[in-house]
């Protein structure tokens, strides 16, 4: 069973802190060093106040995934991070927090639901276009050369 739920108290956003940065680990060790990695190091040092809102994943009462939503602009709203302990896994946890972040996004009338990812990625590419994310152009002023980037119309 997992349960998804927005990240509130201090232990819960320090949860996921200890998420993102699993995830910036993969990105160095796994991903050799791909391009979000320094700037998402960066980014961390304003965790969690760059973020409008943050979402986890629990499996049987433990935190196994995360994901932050970042205020882009009027329309946009981005996806950021979204990362899941090898664990818990083929188990539909990334697709439940996509739902938690469109049902946000929605309510919050946000038009598009966007993300950069990076080309390396593939299994999260899969997720995201099965989810019905498309590819688009950079939405962000400070781009990167190293990111696919996706939107999903609401």
């Amino acid at each position: 069973m997992i349960d998804i739920k927005k990240a509130r108290s201090e232990d819960e956003i320090e949860a996921v802190r200890a998420l993102f940065e699993d995830y910036l680990l993969l990105l160095k060790t796994d991903y050799q060093n791909a391009c979000g990695y320094a700037q998402g190091v960066g980014e961390m040092k304003d965790f969690p106040d760059n973020h409008t809102e943050l979402f986890m994943a629990f499996k049987e009462d433990r935190p196994v995934a995360a994901c932050g939503l970042k205020h882009v602009n009027a329309q946009d709203i981005e996806l950021v991070r979204l990362y899941c302990r090898p664990e818990a896994r083929g188990e539909g946890v990334g697709r439940k927090l996509l739902d938690a972040c469109r049902a946000y996004a929605l309510d919050q009338k946000y038009k598009r639901l966007v993300l950069s990812t990076e080309p390396v990625m593939q299994a999260a590419i899969q997720l995201y276009k099965s989810y019905g994310f498309k590819e688009v152009s950079d939405y962000r002023s400070e781009g990167t050369a190293c990111s696919k980037f996706m939107a999903l119309d609401l």
